[in-house]
């Protein structure tokens, strides 16, 4: 019976591990779309849940007082109402049907558990303290199985005194592995969105230098149309000429700052149409000054006048340009041609 409990136990753990490790390699293919991590755990969920339930050996008593608990606290403390709802919904549905318990006892519970977990998740920043993340953890797994046993004594249900101490005590020590488990995968995941930040700043300011240059250049001439503004016997018509000339040198040189601006800010993550060939002319003017100072030219090519239209955020996709290209400037040492071309 003991080594059967255990078992089942570490069975369930692998599970849980299984579903961490997948979420962490997932993750970044789905970080551009808007609520990408609560939809992707939710399908974690579903695939878990559906290869757990349908080929493996089931333990109605552990299923309850281990597995249910470490889950759905671990997701409604950590991930927030969405996963949290989901995941409590899933465990009910499997108690009852899959496992064969009674409806009440794991239905009050998990929504007891659900509802303290998603009140932490959104008051307490549990990602700076593992401490406190195991400890709540282990608070709400004590509610649950506490709730548990309370129903399962008052509708006469008894079992054996080892087998209820033994899932007690295994999922209380399945806590901190469960919650360090957790905090590495977030930690990770914060860790490549640092990275990615800080990649992006980089390129920022190495470009600086060169669009100080392309910035200079409009308002050289606009300060030199002005100049001239000032000479007498000016007529009319040469001086509108002179003063839209250095309008356009101005808003030329308000454009480039704009942008950069635009750019250098943190972007809301949400995809939507980009045609490439705007995309690219945007890149372009950052680039080019670099390659002027590099002794590189720099030529795009098109294979159709038709919009190349993608589905994405704008400035990781410049990002992305930015960086290839760079990469491209940066193995020409002696100078060439940079070529960028696009075709459907």
């Amino acid at each position: 019976m003991i080594e059967n409990i255990i078992a089942r136990e570490f069975q369930g753990l692998m599970y849980y591990l299984t579903a961490c490790l997948l979420f962490l390699i997932i993750t970044p293919r789905v970080s551009f779309i808007r609520h990408g991590r609560k939809i992707l755990f939710v399908l974690i969920l579903i695939v878990q849940s559906y290869f757990y339930l349908a080929y493996e050996e089931i333990d109605p008593l552990v299923y309850a007082l281990h597995l249910t608990p470490v889950c759905v606290a671990m997701v409604a403390l950590f991930e927030g109402w969405i996963p949290g709802t989901a995941t409590a919904a899933a465990f009910v549905w499997g108690n009852v049907f899959i496992a064969g318990n009674d409806w009440l006892p794991p239905t009050i519970a998990c929504a007891v558990v659900t509802v303290l977990g998603i009140i932490f998740h959104y008051r307490i920043k549990l990602s700076e303290s593992i401490r406190l993340m195991i400890l709540l953890h282990i608070l709400l797994k004590s509610v649950h199985i506490g709730i548990s046993y309370g129903f399962m004594a008052e509708q006469g249900i008894t079992f054996s005194q080892t087998e209820v101490l033994l899932i007690t005590v295994g999922s209380l020590l399945s806590a901190p592995l469960v919650s360090y488990t957790y905090y590495l995968v977030k930690h990770q995941e914060r860790m490549t969105e640092e990275l990615f930040n800080a990649e992006k700043y980089h390129l920022i300011g190495q470009l600086t230098a060169s669009i100080s240059h392309e910035v200079r250049n409009p308002l050289t001439t606009a300060r030199g149309f002005l100049q001239l503004m000032g000479k007498p016997g000016l007529d009319q018509q040469a001086m509108d000429r002179y003063r839209n000339h250095a309008l356009e040198g101005i808003d030329g040189a308000n454009a480039i700052i704009t942008d950069y601006l635009n750019y250098s800010k943190p972007s809301v993550e949400e995809p939507k149409p980009l045609d490439i060939r705007q995309e690219l002319s945007s890149v372009e003017q950052w680039v080019k000054p670099l390659c002027v100072m590099s002794g590189i030219e720099f030529v795009t090519s098109h294979s159709t006048e038709e919009p190349l239209i993608i589905v994405g955020d704008s400035k990781k996709f410049q990002q992305c340009l930015l960086n290839i290209i760079k990469n491209g400037i940066e193995s020409m040492p002696e100078g060439g041609v940079l070529t960028v071309s696009t075709r459907q």
